[in-house]
């Protein structure tokens, strides 16, 4: 363990928090609470109240206390995800490679590996989760924010309502020079669905609204992303109401990005 790394953990309040705290024993621990209503942190942690403004707020609220304390690193966990032995301190080694700025685990799920990064294609706005994990530290063009470790420097745009913020954030990254990797020997296990219900209608609202944000003005890159989010609920067979979501995410889209 280093003194110069935290954990922060963005709660909406829907999971048991007894999991993800023992997966980060002996590591501090700042635990944003960004449920509707107010929620006591876990014993152990240092609570911070959001409120119910979406991850990247309840983040950027981690992240700041994180820089105010002296922290320079921090690594991001969803409430739903548990770090396995030695994740965290994979992550920090990770960084201390020259041009490295942000660490992800590989993140493990109920149906295998997860995520080992994500490649995001800008002439289409496709965005892909790798699943084959490589055999070093490899860089990737987006990581997760399930696990993810990042300078408490940063800050998320909170204009992703919930969804694409962590890839916005690792084209900033990258656009400054620095480099993401996935660390193959930090390993994270993520249930999903903690903070909102994936196959739920507001997860694909969010998610496609976050995803034209990414996009851009041109016409062929959204009429892309909306295909493929169609796509995605036809793949994993409904339910139909995630298509009334797209439509939702479509017509209240967000600005975009530049």
């Amino acid at each position: 363990m280093t003194s110069d790394t935290v954990v922060v953990v963005p709660s909406a309040g829907r999971v048991d928090p007894g999991p993800t705290v023992a997966g980060v024993a002996g590591w501090p621990v700042i635990w944003v609470d960004d449920a509707p209503d107010a929620v006591a942190a876990p014993p152990g942690t240092e609570g911070v109240r959001a409120g119910g403004r979406g991850f990247a707020a309840a983040a950027n609220l981690g992240l700041a206390r994180a820089r105010d304390q002296g922290y320079a690193w921090a690594v991001l966990l969803n409430d739903d995800a548990v770090p396995r032995p030695g994740c965290i301190r994979a992550l920090r080694d990770a960084v201390d490679r020259e041009g490295v700025v942000a660490a992800g685990a590989v993140l493990e799920g109920p149906d295998g590996v997860e995520s080992a990064g994500l490649r995001f294609h800008e002439a289409t706005a496709r965005l892909r989760q790798l699943t084959e994990v490589p055999g070093d530290v490899q860089a990737v063009d987006a990581l997760s924010g399930a696990c993810l470790l990042v300078p408490t420097d940063v800050r998320f745009d909170e204009g992703f309502p919930h969804g694409m913020e962590d890839v916005e954030l690792a084209r900033r990254l990258r656009a400054g020079g620095g480099t993401l990797v996935v660390v193959p020997g930090a390993r994270c296990w993520h249930q999903g669905g903690g903070t909102v219900d994936r196959r739920s209608r507001g997860a694909a609202r969010d998610a496609v609204r976050g995803h034209l944000r990414l996009a851009g003005a041109s016409r062929v890159r959204r009429g892309l992303v909306v295909a493929y989010a169609l796509a995605q609920v036809a793949r994993e067979g409904g339910p139909a109401e995630r298509v009334l979501g797209i439509w939702e995410g479509v017509r209240t889209g967000p600005g975009q990005t530049p």
